[in-house]
């Protein structure tokens, strides 16, 4: 408003202000603003990330147990061997073998990654077996003969069960073995849109190889921050990735708040790594939206998982508004609704009032945003 001070945000405050979205929605110049409304909260904490491993080796120590007990009727000691094995396939993946920007295994081709995989299994299941018989009975012996065979065996079916997993994205190929989606059904979903800033200048200076390799590296740092959080790749769509998350009746956790933003500082973090390879940063533009979505099986020669309905077309839309209105993160009213609370140092501001085709009420937005 000219001569008029702009209002700045306090830390995890909100402040309404108009916008070119709001005029456009039909707002009039006699309107009066919303008052500010504080929001800040607590920060919520991750789920321990060790929680999964409690399960797996509670888990190993009994197929341990039963498979000592059926062969030289020594459950004590396979329950030790599956506790062992469980926790070290558990650092491996989480520290060696997860396929990260920054890891050497994230370049390795197809076959060579599996090839490797299947390998470290074996070289834990054996180190850990044997280490179990020192504990034991005071001798370090490898396994051998049927043992090693077996541990083979399992090792590379359940790199081959990862792998297709990994091609298809998390839970699809659980989804699919257990007709999970045969017939379609409703979901309440949280929906995640983001989109690669300036692609377009980025593709035309780097060239198409390169870009292909830059729009890699940027879909991997931001789909590992989705994946901690626990977010399903519903999709990759040119430089933009869509990501969802089940919602529970009554309030959720902010799980794709969290993913949001942690991609944000994944990619500030990783600034100076992309401009010596390829001189330019990676940003992007995210809409948050929910509702319910028909999810269902789609394809015959090749089959994905689709979510359809009016909950994809208007985050869809809620992103185009991203563009207009020039911001980074924008996320709906009803969005917000669902959410328990907001993670800390994350605010939001109302931006305005996005109006839908065929539809009698529109959109009301607001901009995300870092209040540190």
């Amino acid at each position: 408003m000219p001569g008029g001070s702009q209002q700045r945000a306090p830390p995890g405050g909100e402040v309404a202000r108009a916008t070119p979205l709001t005029a456009a929605a039909g707002s009039s110049p006699g309107r009066q603003a919303p008052r500010p409304i504080p929001f800040y909260c607590p920060a919520m904490p991750n789920p321990p990330p060790f929680r999964r491993l409690a399960w797996l080796v509670v888990a190993a120590a009994l197929c341990g147990a039963s498979y000592n007990w059926l062969n030289n009727n020594a459950p004590q000691g396979g329950a030790l061997a599956g506790a062992m094995i469980a926790a070290g396939l558990f650092l491996l993946e989480r520290f060696v073998l997860r396929r990260g920007t920054a890891s050497l295994v994230s370049r390795l081709p197809f076959l060579a990654y599996f090839a490797l995989r299947s390998v470290a299994y074996v070289a834990v299941i054996v180190l850990a077996t044997s280490l179990v018989t020192e504990l034991r009975f005071g001798v370090f012996a490898l396994i051998g003969g049927a043992d090693l065979l077996f541990s083979l065996a399992l090792s590379v079916g359940a790199n081959l069960l990862v792998a297709v997993n990994e091609l298809l994205g998390p839970g699809v190929l659980f989804a699919f073995a257990a007709g999970r989606y045969h017939q379609p059904r409703i979901e309440e979903r949280a929906l995640l849109f983001i989109d690669m800033r300036s692609s377009t200048a980025i593709a035309e200076r780097l060239g198409d190889l390169a870009y292909l390799n830059f729009l890699n590296r940027f879909v991997a740092d931001v789909s590992l921050a989705i994946a901690e959080e626990s977010g399903e790749i519903h999709k990759y769509v040119g430089d933009e990735v869509i990501a969802t998350w089940k919602l529970a009746p009554g309030a959720n956790e902010p799980a794709c708040v969290r993913a949001c933003f942690a991609a944000l500082d994944r990619l500030r973090e990783q600034g100076p790594a992309y401009e010596r390879a390829f001189g330019q940063r990676a940003d992007f533009r995210a809409a948050l939206h929910c509702g319910p979505v028909a999810v269902g099986e789609l394809g015959t020669l090749k089959k994905e998982i689709a979510l359809i309905g009016d909950a994809m077309n208007a985050a869809a839309r809620i992103h185009e508004a991203c563009r207009a209105a020039d911001e980074r993160v924008l996320a709906s009213a009803a969005f917000i609704d669902r959410l328990g609370n907001l993670p800390a140092r994350v605010a939001r501001r109302r931006l305005g009032e996005l109006p839908m085709r065929g539809k009698a009420r529109p959109l009301e937005l607001y901009v995300l945003e870092s209040a540190g």
